[in-house]
């Protein structure tokens, strides 16, 4: 199987199994291309301050899937959310951030296009 397949058929299977764990995406473009794969629970961060979702995410959340975006900005806010969200007591997962890196995908809004031109549709 394809790695992007792959991450999207792990994810998908990850948010259905895991009520309790949030996917937090950069942006409403972001979610809504998990959204239409089938993954639940997805949180954008829609321009707020990190500690204003950090509070949200730790009343609603035992854990944090961040799925920021491969590139400069992405990984800034990868580190300083994932810090955050650490110090409010939620757990923080980036495999599926690797898994994504791995499938040289790197923009989570890009990801159906991306399935697309590798389907040759």
């Amino acid at each position: 199987m394809d790695g992007l397949k792959r991450f999207i058929v792990e994810l998908r299977k990850f948010s259905y199994t895991h009520p309790n764990w949030a996917v937090v995406v950069e942006g409403k473009r972001d979610k809504q291309v998990l959204e239409k794969l089938g993954v639940e629970n997805v949180v954008d961060l829609k321009g707020r301050k990190f500690h204003d979702v950090a509070e949200i995410l730790a009343e609603n959340y035992e854990g944090v899937v961040l799925l920021t975006d491969l590139d400069p900005e992405g990984e800034a806010i990868f580190q300083k959310l994932g810090r955050i969200l650490e110090n409010y007591g939620l757990k923080v997962d980036g495999s599926f951030r690797e898994m994504l890196k791995s499938s040289g995908t790197k923009f989570v809004e890009k990801i159906i296009a991306d399935l697309r031109r590798r389907d040759g549709s």
